[in-house]
């Protein structure tokens, strides 16, 4: 019988095999040292360089132990787990601003690390193929934003992407109870990561009947528990959901269809051939064994659409890239051949690489006429927002000089204007967190829900 090494490459064969007997330090070491060498050139470049979204989170752990209350104090559209983080690292930095936002930074790159290293464990899980894991968790670097954007500071979203993979590989491990936690926690980072606890749920049905749903939801509700309790005992459950619920509704943006299509592009750049590569490895999953792979399609095909919901930068599509990976991973494994899935490899390494020439080069000709296309099919994403109260400070200058503002709209985005404007409000105000409509909240909610 010909073996795989009399017809094919020694290279090929070789070099898979060894991936894949020693696929987990390759992964850990691999993504921590994409992670560490990425943060540590652009912090190098841009010292104490602190996104103003950050500072906004990494203040506001500050602010809540000065005895600011979240939501009211602070007006901000995120679920508050991202605050419970930023107040505690606050807490061990003593108040030192510098020494919070290189906590933070850390912080941020190691939740970012074990998402990817936990990317590569849900495909072993799936597949028994080291090679294949490997090649999924870095194919999660074709998003630059990945390693490039944490030397910034901290964004709920790596922890959401965290959070996200650990609950799929707990729930590919038949653990539901820890994988509805996990995906609860993600949700309570990030409103999209709710995407994932519904495919959660829908696995732990598949996978074990009704005891292991409800095994699942009970760690979803307990999460939920925990993290709403603070807010009912201290009465400012109103303030939480007008800024967590209401303000995400009503903060989507204007768009057209090919607008936000070359936005991708322009964003992505050579990246976005990566969809079609894992849209592949989806199907190829589904047609071979549905009842093991379907969520994977069904997820990727579901966060598709938050290209129409909320794409402000390519840091929105972590979780889409999440599933990207995974199909990535399940087309190696299912290639027949070595040379196969060395060339679905050399695909995600060839992507990475242009992917950081189409960011970083000074000189993207391409791109230039991607952005203008983008912009002559662009519409505004909102409409008569207000402008900045005069004098008011930047995020930065208020996290640098640890201010604490007059208004609780500090942070002053487009989405939390355009709020209080579609509402009747006004950025110009002490406290948030105000019920918006005349009818009170429990009659307005039922009529909301029921016709």
């Amino acid at each position: 019988m010909v073996s795989a090494e009399d017809v094919f490459p020694e290279s090929h064969v070789t070099l898979q095999r060894r991936i894949r007997d020693d696929w987990r330090r390759l992964l850990v070491a691999g993504a921590a040292a994409v992670l560490v060498l990425g943060t540590a050139v652009k912090f190098a470049s841009e010292p104490f360089h602190v996104n103003r979204d950050s500072a906004l989170f990494q203040h506001a752990g500050w602010y809540i132990l000065e005895g600011a209350t979240l939501y009211v104090d602070i007006w901000d559209l995120k679920p508050p787990l991202v605050y419970a983080v930023t107040t505690l690292l606050a807490f061990l930095t003593g108040g030192n601003m510098a020494l919070l936002h290189v906590v933070s930074v850390a912080v941020a790159v190691a939740a970012v690390t074990g998402g990817v290293v936990l990317t590569g464990f849900t495909v072993h899980s799936l597949t028994d193929d080291g090679f294949a894991a490997v090649t999924a968790g870095f194919s999660m670097f074709v998003l630059t934003s990945v390693y490039a954007f944490p030397y910034a500071g901290l964004r709920p979203k790596y922890f959401a992407f965290l959070c996200a993979a650990a609950a799929l590989s707990l729930a590919v491990e038949d653990r539901p109870l820890a994988a509805g936690t996990a995906a609860a926690l993600g949700a309570g980072f990030w409103q999209l990561g709710g995407g994932v606890a519904a495919l959660v749920v829908a696995m732990a049905l598949q996978r074990g009947g009704v005891t292991a749903t409800v095994r699942t939801v009970t760690g979803g509700l307990a999460v939920a528990a925990v993290t709403v309790l603070p807010f009912v005992l201290t009465g400012t459950t109103i303030p939480l959901f007008v800024e967590v619920v209401l303000a995400p509704v009503y903060g989507v943006e204007r768009y057209t269809v090919p607008g936000r299509a070359l936005a991708f592009v322009a964003e992505l750049g050579p990246g976005v051939f990566l969809a079609p590569v894992a849209a592949y490895g989806w199907w190829r999953g589904v047609r071979a064994e549905w009842r093991t792979y379907w969520w994977v399609a069904a997820g990727g095909t579901s966060y598709l659409f938050q290209l129409f919901l909320e794409f402000q930068g390519a840091i929105e599509l972590i979780l889409l890239f999440l599933f990207f990976a995974l199909g990535v991973g399940v087309l190696v494994a299912r290639a027949r051949t070595p040379s196969g899935r060395s060339l679905v490899a050399a695909v995600v390494v060839v992507l990475v690489v242009t992917s950081v020439y189409w960011n970083a080069s000074p000189v993207t000709p391409v791109r230039d006429e991607v952005e203008e296309a983008r912009d002559q099919f662009g519409v505004s994403a909102y409409e008569n927002l207000p402008a900045d109260p005069p004098g008011s400070p930047s995020m930065r200058e208020i996290y640098w000089s640890k201010l604490q503002p007059e208004n609780c709209h500090y942070r002053l985005g487009d989405k939390q204007k355009y709020f209080e404007t579609a509402t009747g409000g006004s950025v110009e105000k002490e406290r948030c967190g105000q019920w918006p409509f005349d009818e009170p909240p429990r009659a307005w909610l039922v009529d909301a829900v029921v016709p």
